[in-house]
């Protein structure tokens, strides 16, 4: 049995039906591995060697080693843990955590509630306005200390990515550890191989919800206010989801490239049937996410937008895409000098077709006529 989806969907970042073989894994190991892994009898020890078996396999992916691989509850949750869990290393070192201004609310939610700390927002770039952190604003704010920087690999909402090798090189020399949301990259677009901490959601790349990933590097010092259970961090670990987070990872290793550039190729015919509409497209063209595509719309609100859509079997997203309520007005789209509270964003599944596209490009311009009529 396996989840069935509409054609019309182009929502990936809110998740992606289970294959088959992922379904599978999950169904098994919640067979398997319903004991506490901590405990030495024959069932905790089969919880255990699953879920050390997960590890291991998003180890080999990312080209860690399984001990430098925990898994969370949710992409939140690994991201609080990480910048918790360093500041509270390195916080008598500095009070400061600096955090790029179109980071997620996970992010800016989880510095903002650090006990004593100081958040200094990073500026975009004043001259491209894609949403790319400003290097030369970076450099001044580590200058004056920090315990610990955040800095996404690129932005889930504009597709936008990050200078991330020139930001780590910064703060490597600064000698401040910089945590990274990885949020819509794994298995869409090449991953840094040098980082400090990622964070990404295993739905990303077609695994099941309830469970992410946090990799961080061997020299990475942090204390979580709840230590890792065998790798799982807060709470009883979710061993089925972190099976099927790794099954799905595996079936997609050898093939998201190729499926990569069949995207970058449909967002690009997207984005220049937009723009031939006098629709403004947000974010980079160029150095982005292959799948993503934010653009804004006038005269109605996004929310219409969505909803006319979905009637017609076509299912996009609105609002902010680092917000948990896709109502809040986009502080993303506000960065960059963009109209915040109106935008319509696609991300493609793994098997988007051009059928999907064409639909999409069919019904979108009666549909904007009928919800700004």
């Amino acid at each position: 049995m396996s989840i069935e989806r509409s054609p019309g969907y182009l929502d990936a970042i809110a998740g992606v039906p289970l294959t088959v073989a992922t379904m599978t894994a999950w169904q098994s190991a919640a067979t398997q591995a319903w004991s506490d892994p901590a405990r030495m009898h024959h069932a905790g020890r089969q919880s255990g060697l699953l879920l050390d078996s997960a590890r291991a396999s998003i180890a080999t992916f990312m080209g860690v080693s399984h001990a430098n691989v925990f898994f969370a509850g949710s992409g939140p949750d690994g991201l609080r843990a990480s910048i918790g869990g360093i500041f509270a290393v390195r916080s008598n070192l500095s009070q400061r955590v600096l955090v790029g201004q179109v980071e997620s609310m996970a992010v800016l939610g989880a510095a903002g509630s650090l006990p004593g700390a100081e958040v200094i927002s990073l500026a975009v770039d004043p001259v491209q306005k894609t949403g790319a952190v400003d290097l030369a604003d970076l450099d001044q704010q580590l200058a004056e200390g920090a315990a610990l920087a955040c800095i996404q690999v690129a932005n889930a909402e504009v597709g936008s990515r990050q200078p991330f090798a020139a930001a780590l090189t910064a703060c490597r020399a600064a000698g401040v550890p910089l945590v990274s949301d990885a949020t819509g990259v794994i298995t869409h677009d090449s991953l840094p191989t040098d980082f400090d901490v990622l964070v990404a959601p295993a739905r990303d790349w077609g695994g099941p919800p309830g469970v992410a990933i946090v990799v961080t590097s061997p020299n990475n010092r942090w204390r979580p206010e709840e230590a890792p259970d065998r790798g799982w961090i807060g709470g009883f670990p979710d061993i089925p989801a972190a099976v099927a987070s790794a099954v799905a990872l595996e079936e997609s290793a050898g093939s998201w490239q190729s499926q990569a550039d069949l995207n970058r190729a449909m967002i690009d015919q997207v984005r220049s049937k937009l723009l031939s509409m006098n629709i403004v497209c947000a974010g980079d063209p160029d150095n982005r996410l292959p799948h993503v595509l934010t653009f804004t719309i006038t005269g109605a609100a996004g929310g219409a937008l969505v909803t006319e859509l979905d009637t017609r079997g076509i299912s996009v997203a609105s609002g902010s895409a680092c917000a948990a309520d896709t109502r809040m007005p986009s502080h993303v789209l506000h960065a960059i000098g963009l109209p915040n509270d109106a935008s319509i964003r696609i991300s493609l599944p793994p098997d988007c077709s051009e059928e999907t596209i064409n639909l999409f490009l069919a019904e979108l311009p009666s549909a904007l006529d009928a919800v700004t009529s």
